[in-house]
């Protein structure tokens, strides 16, 4: 392949209804506790972090690493929405009424059954939100109830396979404080980023995103905040774009990530495993929850 249709490729990427389905995570922040404020407010929003919307039996869900909400939340969640996401892949928010919020987190580390060196399962977490408010439906997200075609198997993976990393690093999506126009207290801007590399396939079985092609030294300060975001394969058809992972981890020119086709089975199974609430309003009949 030449480079030339290297590039063509990678243009159709940043069209495709997965790429389009990741989602920048805002975290927000409260100066008081609920408790003595006594009703819902966000003080600031803070943090930065990339997911994949997903819908499955009719649920939305982000797809995401777990770490992505410890180093965001470090001291435990502060009110009933903690973070939230948008509902339209483009953000064109006029109220809050354009966001969706999480219900609870479900463990479906507990399922996944593949070891893989470099990577930890563990970190692999499923949230589960709220429906969306009437008339504000997703735009893009990946469609599980269409059954597994959206996802990459494992007999589609090949070394030197060109994959792209897919989300919100902290440096293109940082907040400012200082001087907000009238009316606001701070301001954000929201940038996906799309970084190509090539899939490396040890011996050992380990797998990783190797970004030598990039004319661009990609350190961790570069992919900071693009944990828990897509990795995308290269197709000549935008629509045969599917999702091949969720990156993890990345610097010194490599991105970590956990394949797709070994998260499938857990996320259809979700309800076997553990979770934890995060808005009290939600209720759990049936599945056992950590947090009672």
């Amino acid at each position: 392949m030449s480079q030339l249709d290297l590039e063509a490729l990678l243009q159709r990427v940043p069209e495709s209804n997965a790429a389009k389905s990741a989602r920048r995570i805002f975290f927000n922040y409260l100066e008081e506790p609920l408790e003595e404020r006594g009703y819902f407010h966000v003080d600031r929003m803070h943090g930065s972090g990339s997911s994949v919307l997903l819908r499955s039996s009719g649920i939305f869900f982000l797809l995401t690493a777990r770490h992505v909400l410890s180093n965001n939340i470090s001291l435990g969640f502060q009110n009933e929405s903690p973070f939230w996401v948008s509902v339209h892949s483009r953000p064109r928010w006029q109220s809050l009424l354009d966001f969706m919020f999480p219900r609870r987190t479900w463990n479906i580390c507990e399922l996944i059954e593949l070891e893989l060196a470099g990577v930890d399962s563990e970190d692999i977490c499923l949230i589960e939100l709220f429906p969306p408010f009437p008339g504000a439906s997703p735009d893009h997200f990946i469609d599980l109830d269409a059954g597994s075609s959206c996802f990459l198997m494992e007999h589609q993976y090949f070394d030197s396979q060109v994959l792209v990393a897919c989300g919100y690093p902290f440096r293109l999506n940082s907040f400012s404080y200082g001087d907000p126009p009238e009316g606001f207290t701070h301001t954000t801007t929201v940038h996906k980023q799309l970084v190509p590399g090539l899939l490396r396939i040890q011996e050992s079985r380990e797998m990783f995103l190797s970004f030598c092609i990039s004319p661009t030294e990609i350190t961790h300060e570069y992919l900071d905040g693009m944990s828990g975001g897509p990795i995308l394969n290269v197709m000549p058809d935008a629509a045969e774009t599917k999702l091949a992972g969720i990156a993890l981890s990345g610097s010194n020119n490599i991105c970590r990530f956990y394949p797709s086709y070994a998260i499938y089975s857990a996320i259809i199974r979700y309800q076997e495993c553990s979770c934890q609430i995060v808005d009290p309003a939600s209720s759990l009949p049936g599945p056992k929850s950590d947090a009672e």
